[in-house]
């Protein structure tokens, strides 16, 4: 390198360091803190590396429950669906189990009595109406929709249980997944953590592709037939109850019913245990309740009647329950009500099935 060359540099470099010293100042320095471990927060990162100081704690994973009562008629299935804080649909559970008795169906739309302390909500999109339960705030919501007959109870079921964070269920298992809560109606009826809050298709999203989880339910296209006892009145039908019988007496009332259910999907056990607890005898031992049980014939096809009546409990109600299966179907054949006219009705029931025609 020249004499020239060396020079040269020489002056670039004295530039550039007296530029530095002159545009920085004192205040200009970089300082370095150091911060007490126990302030910075690090060992709450370390100990839960997802928490975040713009979501309450005491929030997260709050359990939520879900209740959805089904409906299902010739032309629609309808949707009566309530989810929230799991302590709250607990402490109205008084208020909207009965409530569920009491929806009935005129024709294709339903009516029912709403307690004293509800009150209507605003319209909202895909509902038939919002009823708002209970003096809560943000209040309790129970939902209002339908669909089309013949809905996929499976695929209600797995959208449900994933929108409170729970696994999905199976087609073996769907009689526990959802209930025959009564002769009018389904029950779903889940406690998980998940949001509750609505996902595709209701949420507006696109539908997942439909798996095949067996054969389709068909609309009933048998004409049941039957004698009516005298005394009796017939009531309110639809595509599950295919026939119902009514009484009253004394202020008392009872029915005959006839359900139609799939077969795959309901088993003797499960009902005669449910229709324990709904006529108050709990859990009965194995001795007790075998002797309720016994054999039965309609119209030829072999099945099982249970007694589940005791005049000497503090209940009121009262079930006398068959069961047989023809090809796809489940019949369930109930006397239920005020057990003493159930009591008072039991050859009148019999009668009934001696001439009740299924096939």
């Amino acid at each position: 390198m020249n004499k020239l060359n060396r020079i040269t540099i020489l002056a670039l470099l004295t530039a550039v360091l007296l530029s530095l010293s002159l545009g920085c100042s004192k205040d200009d320095e970089i300082r370095v803190s150091l911060i007490p471990k126990e302030r910075s927060g690090l060992a709450q990162l370390r100990q839960d590396p997802k928490s975040t100081s713009n979501l309450p704690t005491e929030s997260i994973g709050q359990p939520t429950r879900m209740v959805v009562a089904i409906f299902q008629n010739s032309e629609s299935t309808w949707f009566f669906k309530i989810s929230g804080p799991a302590e709250q649909v607990a402490a109205t559970e008084n208020s909207w189990r009965p409530f569920f008795d009491t929806i009935k169906f005129d024709g294709n739309k339903p009516s029912w009595d709403m307690p004293s302390d509800w009150a209507t909500g605003a319209e909202k999109p895909m509902r038939y109406a919002t009823l708002k339960i209970g003096s809560f705030s943000p209040p309790l919501e129970l939902a209002i929709s339908s669909l089309g007959p013949n809905q996929d109870l499976l695929l209600n079921a797995n959208r449900w249980l994933g929108q409170i964070g729970l696994p999905p269920t199976n087609l073996q298992n769907l009689d526990t997944t959802i209930k025959n809560e009564s002769s009018d109606y389904l029950l779903f009826d889940k406690t998980g953590r998940g949001s509750g809050k609505m996902t595709p298709p209701f949420a507006g999203g696109a539908q997942p592709p439909r798996q095949p989880v067996g054969p389709p339910a068909q609309t009933p296209t048998q004409q049941v037939k039957f004698e009516a006892p005298a005394g009796w009145d017939t009531g309110s039908t639809n595509s599950m109850v295919r026939v119902r019988l009514t009484k009253e007496a004394d202020g008392k009332k009872a029915q005959i019913t006839v359900i139609e259910m799939p077969a795959s999907a309901n088993t003797w056990e499960p009902n005669v245990q449910r229709w324990q607890n709904q006529v108050g005898l709990g859990e009965l031992a194995d001795s007790d309740l075998s002797a309720r049980v016994s054999e039965i014939s309609v119209d030829g096809v072999k099945g099982k009647i249970v007694d589940l009546i005791d005049l000497s409990s503090s209940s009121d109600v009262g079930t006398i329950a068959a069961m047989v299966k023809l090809g796809d179907s489940a019949w369930f054949l109930k006397l239920s009500g005020n057990k003493n006219l159930v009591d008072e009705n039991r050859d009148s029931f019999k009668a009934f099935l001696d001439t009740l025609q299924l096939k």
